[in-house]
């Protein structure tokens, strides 16, 4: 296939899944089950398309096309485009591959609804699939900003999708006036970038800014990272994120904890790797101060809930501080392990959400205090959920071991030796909080048995065995997925200029190799897993026993559940961002 032909596919694995947004509703007026079954075929075609991108992308070369062939002329670019370089490409088919498996869920655990009701929760579902994977491929600021809002509008719809619940329509009021607040802080600071430069390009920015970075550069930054940390869930931008996870269906925790929060990350790395030159800013500096906060917080907040889904939750946001950690090093390892550490996060955190979905379709019961003896009625879910939480807890072989280990060998590269303190205690946390699910939802006695308990269906089964194996695959693959796949998703990060030269002068240019070393039977990075795991298992019986410290009493009460407060929370953190970058 030559390149120009493969550039011209570009726009397919977003126009095919947004095709399938549209037809479903209008199929479930003759079938129920169809909508589900087109969106489970267009996701997979999406990916499918994808696929044909990766021979030539992994071997460090950038695809770009532009829309009506509105290429650059002399310098300057009107026309939007859309690029496929190593990370975007991780990005986007980790979202269709991840999304085909949900929706495939979606046929056993929301089948009994109406073929009203279905159609158009098969049409938002896709829709946000669409917006993320045309998120990961485009190459123009404000498109990407068009693209953030589409994700959020069919977020709304999904959160609030069962409208006789109070629960969920509050939680779907709340991320919109957070997200919102986002988009706004985002397009200012794209009024801002494009004041200055007259570009919304991400190669013309970056030709742009490689000349001068004014103050108001630096500002227009500091906005664009406030508002894309908010859709990430990192502190003090989280707000929406515990409440809308539990309100939703199994499928759409998964959707957002597995794949929508990624979008905000992707946003700001392409930002301070690709567009803005790292020695113009220090945001790899602020973007490992959020790491850390969000990491330790979010773990020490997941270990006191009694919700499955909020653990779950807050468990994300403390894995989201540990990829901003990891992409805050700018090394190659760290790079390397946060990329791969990104895609593993999608695999083992949609596995958890749905085991946790499928505990409420088959008990429903959500609170651990109310669970437990799941192991003898459910094995198949006590199964999936221990290779979700070894997953997550580093242990060989799942795949968070190989991410994990590059993550934490980047922070050790830079020197700084309290980042690296402080994630260790925020794995040691994290391992616990997951411990102490486990221990009181499937592995405690229960006397007597769950009221109208229900049948875990196949197409549940296939997908939980189907994310179980994956977190296993890129385990035990994880030195070739680290030379083949992540390792030059680094070097499009790390060295930008290939990915700028194929916006400026499409269709394909070359991209500079990275090389990144990794031993899976690395003794120190088996000391930490051996140490972090028995720490955090011994953790769990003296949190059971011990009233609750007052430190976490008083983090649980600044999460009021009150959207007043979490935009507060949103507005100072925003200040405190721009600052950061304003003040350099």
């Amino acid at each position: 296939m030559t390149p120009t032909t493969l550039a011209s596919l570009t726009p397919l694995p977003v126009v095919v899944p947004l095709a399938g947004a549209v037809l479903s509703p209008l199929l479930a007026r003759w079938s129920l089950r169809l909508p589900v079954i087109v969106s489970v075929a267009t996701t997979a075609a999406s990916a499918a398309i994808l696929c044909l991108f990766v021979p030539t992308v992994l071997h460090g070369k950038v695809v770009s096309h532009y829309f009506g062939h509105w290429g650059p002329s002399h310098g300057s670019v009107l026309g939007i485009a859309f690029a496929v370089d190593a990370w975007g490409l991780i990005f986007a088919l980790t979202t269709s591959v991840v999304g085909a498996v949900l929706l495939l869920y979606t046929l056993s655990e929301l089948g009994h609804l109406g073929p009203r009701e279905l159609g158009g929760y098969a049409g938002l579902f896709q829709l946000l699939l669409a917006a993320l994977v045309a998120a990961g491929l485009t190459a123009d600021i404000f498109n990407l900003f068009v693209w953030f809002e589409v994700a959020g509008l069919a977020s709304y719809g999904l959160t609030g999708f069962f409208l006789e619940r109070p629960i969920a329509v509050e939680a779907a009021f709340k991320i919109l006036v957070l997200t919102t607040i986002a988009g706004f802080l985002i397009l200012v600071g794209i009024a801002l970038l494009y004041a200055e430069h007259g570009a919304l390009g991400f190669g013309a920015l970056r030709h742009s800014l490689a000349v001068q970075v004014s103050s108001s550069d630096r500002i227009a930054l500091g906005l664009l990272v406030a508002g894309f940390a908010t859709k990430a869930g990192l502190m003090p931008f989280h707000g929406w994120l515990p409440d809308a996870h539990t309100a939703a269906p199994g499928p759409v925790s998964a959707l957002f904890s597995g794949l929508m929060v990624n979008l905000g990350l992707l946003a700001i790395v392409r930002l301070l790797y690709q567009v803005f030159p790292l020695h113009a800013t220090h945001g790899l500096g602020l973007l490992t101060c959020l790491g850390v906060v969000s990491a330790l917080l979010g773990a020490l907040l997941a270990l006191a809930q009694d919700d499955l889904k909020r653990v779950l939750a807050y468990d994300t946001v403390s894995q989201m501080g540990v990829l901003a950690v990891g992409f805050g090093t700018g090394s190659p390892a760290g790079t390397a392990g946060a990329t791969y550490h990104l895609l593993n996060h999608a695999l083992f955190k949609s596995l958890l959400f749905l085991v946790a979905g499928a505990i409420v379709h088959r008990t429903g019961v959500t609170k651990l205090s109310q669970l437990g003896g799941l192991w003898r009625s459910t094995p198949s879910l006590t199964i999936a959920f221990i290779v979700g939480t070894l997953s997550i807890a580093g242990a060989p072989p799942f795949n968070g071991y190989v991410s994990l280990g590059l993550i934490h060998e980047g922070v050790a590269t830079t020197g700084e030796h309290v980042v690296y303190g402080v994630m260790l205690l925020a794995q040691v946390l994290t391992i616990a909080a997951l411990a102490r699910a486990v221990w009181l939802g499937f592995l405690r006695p229960r006397q007597s048995a769950y009221e109208n308990e229900a049948k875990a269906r196949p197409g549940m089964l296939t997908a939980l065995a189907a994310l179980a194996a994956l977190c296993l695959a890129f385990g035990v693959l994880g030195e070739a997925a680290l030379s083949r796949l992540m390792a030059p998703a680094a070097a499009g990060l790390l060295h930008p200029h290939g990915y700028v030269k194929s916006l400026l002068a499409p269709p394909v240019a070359r991209v500079s190799p990275v090389v990144v070393h990794w031993s899976y039977w690395e003794r120190k990075e088996l000391a930490i897993v051996v140490v972090t795991v028995l720490l955090g298992i011994c953790l769990v019986p003296l949190y059971l026993r011990r009233d609750e410290p007052h430190a976490v009493t008083a983090l649980r009460r600044l999460h009021s559940g009150s959207v007043n407060d979490y935009a507060a929370y949103l507005s100072l953190g925003a200040i405190l961002v721009v600052a950061g970058f304003a003040l350099r």
